[in-house]
């Protein structure tokens, strides 16, 4: 199989010489030709332009930076369109927006090659050793010839749907995900340091037992499944005296917990709408509501 892959930066680097080292056939191209070079001295082929990288490629992988650069390298004359063959498959491994990914599909369909959202999960390290996770969105016939691709870079290859939009959603999940933990974590030390809490032993919390803890796994599945009949959990009315006690401990040592402020305003909304005996993890039903769900 003929793989070109585009952009050669932090991840795609890693990403292209996992490529490589599966066996396949690889060309690569990059902006900055200079970044080819221990590819090309491990066996990869550089090319001289865009459009000749992807020409009888049956595999495109593009690590771009973003939905402007993925569409301007798709679509433009030169681009990766006008050399790719009908038939191929592209694979774009960046974070984009769910509408770019719809655009990218109906520009291959009016090509007649095919587009597959891949956005990948983890880092640098991650990917030089490819130890990656994925998740592919698309038509499932051309799911099925990048797999073992995919498989190359990623020990996790995951078919989600076969709308391309899907994995991008996904992907945004994740790392929203990851940035609320970020801004939660460090709401937490601040507040621990204030109240005079060595740090290493919220650390070891986090570290040790936080994310494997079974609550989470249980939450995971309850708001799910919108089971809050209390069950193995806590009641609203008592998740909020609890909240309430953070907010007011914070306040005396003059920290800001601003997640905390968003929870004690749901779970007040929750009660005040008849929930204060479900578990608290039913103020998802006030997110829920907010977002115009039903």
């Amino acid at each position: 199989m003929k793989v070109a892959f585009i952009g050669l930066g932090n991840m795609g680097s890693g990403i292209a010489e996992c490529v490589l080292n599966g066996g396949f056939d690889l060309t690569v191209w990059n902006r900055t030709a200079s970044k080819m070079e221990p590819l090309v001295a491990k066996g990869a082929r550089s090319a001289a332009s865009l459009k000749e990288a992807v020409t009888d490629a049956d595999v495109v992988i593009t690590s771009l930076m973003d939905d402007k650069s993925i569409i301007e390298n798709v679509g433009a004359e030169g681009g990766i369109l006008s050399g790719m063959k009908p038939g191929a498959v592209h694979v774009c491994v960046t974070t984009i927006s769910p509408r770019c990914a719809d655009e990218l599909e109906e520009m291959h369909h009016l090509h007649g090659s095919h587009y597959i959202s891949g956005p990948v999960v983890g880092r640098p390290d991650a990917a030089a050793s490819g130890q990656l996770l994925t998740y592919l969105g698309g038509d499932e016939d051309a799911i099925r010839i990048v797999t073992p691709v995919c498989q190359s870079y990623a020990q996790q290859v995951i078919a989600i749907s076969d709308q391309p939009r899907i994995a991008n959603c996904m992907k945004l999940c994740i790392n929203f995900n990851v940035v609320a933990l970020i801004e939660l974590m460090g709401e937490t030390y601040a507040f621990a340091e204030k109240c005079g809490l060595p740090l290493e032993f919220m650390r070891d919390f986090y570290q040790q037992a936080a994310f494997t803890h079974p609550a989470l796994r249980m939450y995971a599945e309850k708001i799910r499944a919108r089971d809050f009949a209390g069950r193995g959990g806590f009641v609203m009315t008592a998740g909020l005296k609890d909240v309430q006690l953070m907010l007011s401990t914070a306040e005396a040592v003059d920290a800001d917990l601003e997640v905390g402020h968003i929870v004690k305003r749901k779970l007040e909304a929750g009660i005040a709408a008849g929930m204060g005996e479900t578990d608290w993890s039913a103020f998802y039903e006030i997110t829920r509501h907010e977002s115009g769900l039903n």
